[in-house]
């Protein structure tokens, strides 16, 4: 007999950009279900809490901290070692996957915030268009 076909659950908002882009917001409870999906999600919310760690240090008006945040954020290779130094169980591979998405991950919400300038690490906005 064979296996009933996998229903997807909806997202929890579905737009579409000028473009045409579809755009699904999901959480852990609506996330897509298939051979590797779980890992995946799992790999991105790592990354994400790595981020944001990093954005409170940057944010926290501790000088230790924020150098700490800065130097992770300088390269691929740092952030690697921010990583592994940090006590995150992973091997070397693993930790170089997880710098490379986190700095990509980083550099994508430095271009949605509109940040255009950096100066000792303090967010300059653009200016609002009218």
């Amino acid at each position: 007999m064979p296996r009933q076909k996998t229903v997807q659950p909806l997202p929890i908002e579905a737009f579409h950009l000028e473009d045409g882009t579809l755009v699904e917001v999901r959480d852990w409870r609506t996330r897509e279900i298939g051979r590797g999906q779980d890992k995946k999600f799992e790999a991105e919310e790592l990354d994400w809490q790595v981020l944001l760690g990093l954005f409170d240090d940057l944010m926290s008006g501790c000088r230790k901290r924020e150098e700490r945040a800065a130097t992770a954020l300088a390269s691929n290779a740092a952030m690697e070692r921010h990583l592994l130094n940090g006590g995150y169980e992973m091997d070397e591979r693993t930790a170089r996957r997880h710098g490379k998405c986190i700095r990509e991950k980083y550099t994508q919400t430095r271009r949605i915030l509109g940040a255009i300038e950096y100066d000792s690490w303090k967010v300059h906005s653009a200016p609002c268009q009218k």
